[in-house]
């Protein structure tokens, strides 16, 4: 087997395409982007065309989710959250920037409406808690809208995260302090006594 300049030619021009394709990378990278008129499910989740998108970073209360008002009176964060958050993105572009594909199959995205970060926006109002097994961006956001008592925080409430296992020892959220008995009111769904799947 010899090494002539014929096979170093091989060598280098390989070396150099894949150098050029390594160049192409943020191209392609830029094809996982997602754009448009978005479809609001719940306070996390969209679909923008075919995708279904899952806003990462944060985590809303589910669209079934119990919280109580400053009266200590049920009402549906879950569906406020939704509302908010059509309400706030009617009629404005989407840019979501592809992150993974989450074990129920929707997209996990970092979204941008009109510019703005969309997740900064739901944990800032309040609309959702920062998620941060997952990511620590938006715990500053969380702690502002704690400190101005906005969305849930003005109220009381249980992260989605536990309220989806249905943890009775887990902490109850937010400004009201809870009557005695709320963590069987906030554990409930809106939609009557059987618990969704943890999977929602």
């Amino acid at each position: 087997f010899t090494r002539g300049p014929g096979m170093l030619r091989k060598f280098l021009i390989a070396l150099s395409l894949l150098g050029l394709s390594q160049l192409a990378l943020p191209s392609l990278a830029a094809a996982d982007d997602i754009s448009g008129a978005a479809k609001v499910r719940s306070g996390d989740a969209v679909v923008i065309g075919n995708t279904r998108v899952r806003l990462g970073g944060i985590d809303a209360p589910q669209v079934d989710q119990l919280c109580l008002n400053t009266k200590s009176e049920r009402w549906t964060c879950g569906i406020a959250a939704r509302d908010e958050l059509a309400k706030y993105a009617e009629g404005k572009n989407w840019l979501c920037h592809a992150r993974a594909i989450d074990r129920r199959g929707r997209t996990v995205a970092r979204c941008e409406v009109g510019g703005e970060d969309i997740q900064k926006w739901l944990v800032r109002s309040g609309w959702a808690l920062a998620y941060t097994r997952i990511s620590k961006d938006y715990e500053p956001d969380e702690a502002a809208a704690r400190e101005a008592k906005a969305g849930m925080w003005q109220g009381a409430f249980i992260a989605p995260w536990d309220w989806r296992e249905r943890n009775k020892k887990t902490v109850i959220l937010g400004a009201t302090k809870p009557p005695d008995g709320a963590h069987a009111v906030l554990l409930a769904s809106a939609s009557g006594p059987v618990a969704p799947s943890p999977d929602c």
